[in-house]
């Protein structure tokens, strides 16, 4: 069984070209999530937008399941709880409008094999393993 977090991240991954685009800023960054650093200035390397700079891709996709994992379980200063719409989850991602929404909600019917998840479905939905 897919992991849902994962299948978030792996849906944002293939939406920002982070794996498979080498002209894409995600996958310069190996920042498969685009995660901005909100940490003491100079902890984290980032870019001139604020995105973190990760060393590979592992080590950016493993920050991405953990940033999902908070903002899923609502331990950030986000503005998603979880009750929260996946919408919502992805507008921190700066994944917004019904286009791209769609195209994430596409990957994840597929992934999940669960053609009822939609940009309303509410993040305890992926909390649950």
């Amino acid at each position: 069984m897919v992991n849902k977090v994962e299948a978030i991240l792996d849906a944002v991954c293939q939406y920002t070209g982070g794996m498979n685009d080498p002209e894409s800023d995600a996958y310069k960054l190996r920042n498969p999530l685009m995660v901005r650093s909100f940490a003491q200035l100079g902890k984290h390397q980032t870019d001139g937008k604020g995105h973190r700079v990760f060393s590979s891709f592992i080590n950016g996709y493993k920050a991405g399941v953990f940033d999902l994992e908070c903002k899923i379980n609502g331990r950030t200063r986000a503005n998603v709880t979880p009750n929260s719409p996946l919408e919502a989850l992805l507008g921190c991602y700066e994944i917004r409008g019904v286009s791209a929404v769609d195209c994430i909600v596409s990957f994840l019917r597929i992934a999940l094999e669960d053609p009822e998840i939609t940009g309303k479905t509410p993040l305890t939905y992926f909390s649950q393993q």
